[in-house]
């Protein structure tokens, strides 16, 4: 095989990559918008007041608004785009985390789990997660947003486990 040819079959390696990630990617949204550690909110049972779920709620977004992933505590290493990469990766990890926090709590106190579709979730939490805003604060209308969603009747959504 001359260098030629060697230089060309090694340059169709990346390119292949780079195409079944494409296509990987694509396919990504629909899952993506199906995973049930997203969207979600709670529901609770006939009967309990709405001053009952808000306790409840800032019951639980206080125990899970301090969790923080590992990647918050270690350095990176790469420079710039390394510490870009790991800030980004970070959030997810205590999105992820503080979603599972808000779900083991807000079960213990008997509530159910409703899958929500992203856009009413996104209206709901004001763009921020459930937990806190983007300025890392509590925010009394996303919870008065919750409060009113679990008091609510009964979600048309897909019940979710906790």
């Amino acid at each position: 095989m001359t260098s030629m040819k060697r230089t060309a079959a090694f340059a169709a390696v990346p390119f292949a990559l780079f195409l079944a990630q494409t296509a990987v990617a694509q396919k990504a949204p629909a899952a993506e918008a199906a995973d049930p550690a997203k969207f979600f909110m709670f529901h609770a049972a006939q009967g309990v007041s709405q001053d009952q779920v808000r306790g409840d709620l800032v019951f639980c977004v206080g125990q899970a608004r301090p969790i923080l992933s590992l990647r918050d505590r270690v350095p990176s290493g790469g420079g710039l785009l390394g510490g870009l990469i790991n800030g980004r990766m970070a959030e997810i990890d205590r999105f992820r985390m503080r979603n599972a926090a808000m779900r083991k709590c807000m079960g213990m106190f008997g509530y159910d789990r409703y899958q929500v579709a992203e856009e009413k979730w996104k209206a709901m939490v004001k763009g921020g997660n459930m937990v806190v805003d983007d300025k890392d604060r509590i925010d009394p209308e996303v919870i008065e947003n919750m409060v009113a969603f679990a008091t609510g009747p009964v979600p048309a959504g897909e019940k979710l486990p906790l």
